[in-house]
């Protein structure tokens, strides 16, 4: 078997998840809350608010099912939802955790 066989990969939904929710907290953190505060455009964060909730719990729930499926350690899925909650986070964590292995 190959390295690359052994190790434990994540989903594609988790993939994809981690990547939906961390480019749309950075664009909130990043663009829509100072647009918000800075030159009053309410706009951006209208619409990206909500984008940012069901990204979230879509990540939640990818996080949830790789624990349950593909037998993750606990103490992984809690880094994972951790990580989650800083701007660049889920991209910082599953590139350590895809290059390790974990």
């Amino acid at each position: 078997m190959s390295e690359l066989e052994t190790r434990n990969p994540i989903s594609r939904l988790l993939r994809f998840a981690a990547i939906a929710e961390g480019t749309t907290l950075l664009l909130l953190v990043c663009v829509g809350v100072p647009l918000k505060h800075g030159f009053g455009v309410a706009e951006v964060t209208r619409w990206l608010g909500p984008l940012h909730g069901m990204a979230f719990l879509i990540y939640v729930w990818a996080v949830i099912n790789e624990l349950a499926l593909r037998d993750q350690p606990r103490g992984w899925a809690i880094k994972a939802m951790l990580f989650s909650f800083l701007p660049g986070g889920t991209f910082w964590f599953f590139r350590r955790s895809v290059a390790s292995g974990r």
